[in-house]
């Protein structure tokens, strides 16, 4: 007769250790996802969960427009792909930083950071072969 009782109060623990292990932990994650879901605004950089990392050009209902790379290749995803929000748009951090006083516009500076790169073994045989070439050709 005890063991009956010790099994009953055993499963009346469980349950609500389950509940707030499990069960609502999960909810309030998948209520966080949503709501930020639904705060996507066009100019936020985001993560898929795929690993596509982009900025969000449009979203329609259930879809988005990215564009990705630096050939601004665009992308259309589904919005329950989107992973996490990695930047704000620049007009959110603008109104998050103190009006300056009168500030002049800065000039824009382009910096190319596409360099063509050899290794050095490559460039090393090349100039081999040249030096080669040469030597032939006298």
């Amino acid at each position: 007769m005890k063991t009956g009782l010790y099994n009953i109060v055993l499963i009346l623990v469980f349950i609500p250790l389950i509940y707030f292990m499990l069960i609502r932990p999960q909810r309030k994650r998948d209520k966080e996802v949503t709501s930020m879901r639904a705060a996507l605004k066009p100019g936020d950089n985001i993560v898929t969960i795929g690993g596509i990392v982009g900025k969000i050009v449009r979203i329609k209902d259930d879809r988005i427009l990215i564009e990705t790379g630096s050939g601004k290749t665009k992308m259309e995803i589904v919005k329950s792909a989107v992973g996490s929000v990695v930047g704000k748009q620049e007009s959110d951090k603008k109104e998050d930083k103190q009006p300056e006083e009168k500030s002049e516009p800065a000039e824009e500076t382009h910096v190319n950071r596409s360099k063509k790169v050899t290794p050095k073994k490559l460039g090393a045989k090349k100039a081999d072969s040249k030096e080669d070439t040469e030597k032939d050709a006298e």
